[in-house]
């Protein structure tokens, strides 16, 4: 068992490491991808939409070679909690102006107050330890991925899917005169950004089969387990590791500021972490556990989730005038490394 136990924690964290070095080299937060959406701005959609096409070939071949069995190969549908807690999810990125994985990131970046964040986030996963999700539709597996549904290999849906969305960004990177966004200046274009999100997506899949854990990226269970006595070190030392690659990036590349916040900005991330636990742990993902790993898997769940996130956004945005100033995402200074 503690050899078991120190190859969960060694995978885990390296894959965490890469993770914190792609999401800060590339700016890469849920919360920008969608907020950028609704303001007219789709370079960084861009790259999560290459990233999970790229992790969604990788899976399918693992999927499809039979590594692994004890990976998950896709997670259950049900819909009450994954519309439900997705909504919630997308008004907690709104309101902290982060997702989790974003506060992870910047947090080692030197946002301290992402740590507020993600207090805020452990208190709400722990609100929902014995919060039903409703009934489920689909048990998980394959049966719970497009593939599944539709009875055919999961080849046949993720070839055409990924030539499509090849295509459309092949004729997309052709027509930009500039790579990069306005708001995402100081990061990677969006090409190499994509890319690598999805190789290190792949990567961590690996890194989880070969550790002898059962899922891949993912920020969702890690406190529950914890607080039930049954720690998940892989998924711990993930989260740990990408406080510590955004940390050793950030040093290297001299783009490392520690900041503070105003005491508004405090109580916005503790509340805006705490909805984002909540609606995390009620959708059974969050936005690396579904919007890239589960996506990737093909899983129905994700998909339906992820448009609840957008949806929850499109709410926050809404109201957000009446109850609170709207927050810019905050960005490292990346320019010394660009």
């Amino acid at each position: 068992r503690g050899m078991r136990g120190l190859a969960l924690v060694l995978t885990g964290g390296t894959a965490g490491l890469m993770f914190g070095y792609v999401l800060l080299r590339a700016n890469l937060c849920f919360h920008s991808v969608v907020r950028g959406l609704f303001e007219g701005r789709r370079n960084l959609a861009k790259a999560w939409l290459l990233g999970v096409t790229v992790a969604a070939v990788g899976l399918t071949t693992i999927f499809s070679l039979g590594l692994w069995p004890g990976l998950s190969r896709g997670l259950p549908f049900r819909p009450i909690g994954n519309i439900g807690g997705g909504i919630i999810f997308g008004i907690g990125m709104v309101i902290a102006a982060s997702c989790v994985s974003g506060l992870f990131y910047k947090l080692g970046a030197g946002m301290l107050g992402a740590a507020a964040g993600l207090l805020g986030w452990a208190g709400g996963e722990l609100t929902t330890r014995n919060l039903p999700a409703g009934p489920t539709l689909l048990a998980g597996g394959d049966d719970a991925t497009l593939a599944g549904v539709l009875g055919v290999s999961r080849w046949v849906i993720v070839v055409p899917i990924a030539a499509l969305v090849i295509a459309l960004l092949a004729r997309s990177y052709r027509r930009d005169t500039c790579l990069r966004d306005a708001s995402i200046r100081t990061g990677w274009a969006w090409p190499r950004a994509g890319a690598a999100l999805g190789l290190a997506t792949i990567a961590a899949w690996v890194l989880a089969g070969i550790g002898g854990a059962s899922f891949g990226p993912s920020t969702v269970g890690a406190v529950n387990a914890l607080a039930a006595g049954h720690p998940n070190l892989w998924l711990t030392a993930f989260l740990l590791g990408i406080i510590a690659g955004a940390f050793v990036t950030a040093r290297l590349t001299g783009s490392w500021r520690p900041r503070l916040e105003t005491r508004v900005r405090y109580v916005q991330l503790l509340i805006g972490g705490y909805v984002l636990g909540f609606g995390g742990s009620l959708a059974g993902g969050c936005n690396l556990g579904h919007a890239l790993s589960g996506a990737a898997q093909l899983s129905v769940s994700s998909f339906v989730t992820v448009a609840a996130i957008v949806t929850g956004v499109g709410i926050a945005r809404a109201v957000q005038p009446r109850l609170m100033q709207p927050v810019t995402d905050w960005r490292p200074n990346l320019s010394k490394a660009a």
